[in-house]
């Protein structure tokens, strides 16, 4: 377990580097996101940060507090629906007119939901849009910025530790739809598809991370959730268990967003490959005393592939036999083409209404 101590000292050391740290940030609206983008502007020196949001409003008072942080950096407000792939590049391309680098991209979007299955616009679920699908089109859309950064840095909180078996005809999970089968589908193809992506972006370090049991509201919206006649159980759990569970059981947002800060930017998380110009393959922050690196999934030589699966503490996860038994089979390169596929799809529905 890294301690919050070694976190924190790790994170203050951010004030020490010189103005210009590009960040992009998905899902940093509420919850755990929203703390993480606090931390990084409470240990940031002349940052500039990208807030990914669908609500003008909302958006505008967290840039508020955020500035009332730290008035030195900059926070830009990207409007638009995540969940939707033309939308994604869209926002990608505002991204691109600005900046020439990213350092960091931060993606947490997606709530928890009882309800069944809700296909957006374009045909894909739309929880399995905000947590896989639109973040993988997100991060291809940003790679050619985060090659350009001396030490690039992907972030997907998400379910690390908690992968599920995948039906490759049936990736998508159209069929016989559960949330819990699409959320652990998620976290495999997360997996593949950051290790698929590595092989051809070494100097980017890619991390998939389960925050843990973290006290925001996302458990309140998801029994909030609850159709037909499970609503009424849902209101009695809402105020009664749900309270107690946070308070007792959770850490709080705060320090996972702390947490997470750290995970975007230690030197705990090399890349794959050093850096051509710089030859620096580790993070913003140098490792502090006894912290060692993590172990990436996948290790040859003692040289990692700078992917990495980690749990609420910052460590890696136990290593997995379904994945060993899934890269095996090269299931990375099928996972890839498929969400390619999906993509295609999505654009071509959006092209056939006249969008």
């Amino acid at each position: 377990m890294v301690k919050l101590n070694d976190i924190r000292t790790s994170n203050r050391s951010l004030q020490e580097l010189p103005p210009g740290l590009v960040a992009v940030f998905v899902g940093a609206t509420s919850g755990i996101g929203l703390a993480t983008i606090k931390q990084f502007a409470r240990n940031t020196n002349g940052a500039r940060a990208y807030i990914i949001g669908r609500s003008r409003d909302k958006v505008s008072r967290i840039i508020d507090a955020l500035k009332k942080i730290n008035p030195m950096s900059t926070f830009v407000f990207v409007e638009g629906q995540f969940s939707l792939i033309k939308e994604v590049d869209r926002m990608s391309e505002q991204i691109n007119k600005f900046e020439d680098h990213v350092d960091i991209l931060c993606m947490s979007p997606g709530y928890l939901s009882l309800g069944g299955r809700k296909d957006t616009s374009e045909g894909i679920e739309t929880d399995f849009a905000l947590q896989y699908y639109s973040r993988q089109r997100l991060l291809l859309n940003m790679i050619p910025l985060l090659e350009r950064s001396v030490s690039p840095k992907v972030l997907s909180i998400l379910a690390a530790g908690f992968e599920g078996p995948i039906d490759v005809k049936n990736l998508d999970c159209r069929h016989h739809y559960s949330f819990v089968r699409a959320s652990r589908s998620a976290a495999t193809m997360t997996d593949l598809m950051f290790e698929h992506i590595a092989k051809r972006h070494p100097t980017v370090s890619f991390i998939h991370s389960f925050p843990g049991r973290v006290g925001t509201h996302i458990l309140d919206h998801m029994l909030g959730s609850a159709p037909g006649l499970l609503w009424y159980p849902a209101l009695i759990l809402r105020y009664t268990i749900v309270p107690l569970y946070t308070h007792l059981l959770c850490i709080s947002a705060d320090e996972a967003g702390e947490r997470t800060l750290f995970l975007a930017t230690s030197a705990k998380y090399p890349a794959g490959k050093e850096h051509e110009m710089t030859r620096r393959i580790g993070g913003w922050a140098d490792l502090p005393y006894g912290v060692g690196a993590a172990r990436a999934t996948v290790m040859k030589d003692g040289v990692g592939n700078g992917v990495y699966r980690t749990m609420w503490d910052g460590e890696s996860c136990k290593e997995s036999r379904l994945l060993d038994g899934y890269r095996e089979d090269c299931l990375g390169r099928l996972v890839y083409e498929h969400t390619m596929g999906v993509f295609a799809k999505a654009l071509k529905v959006d092209a056939g209404n006249g969008n």
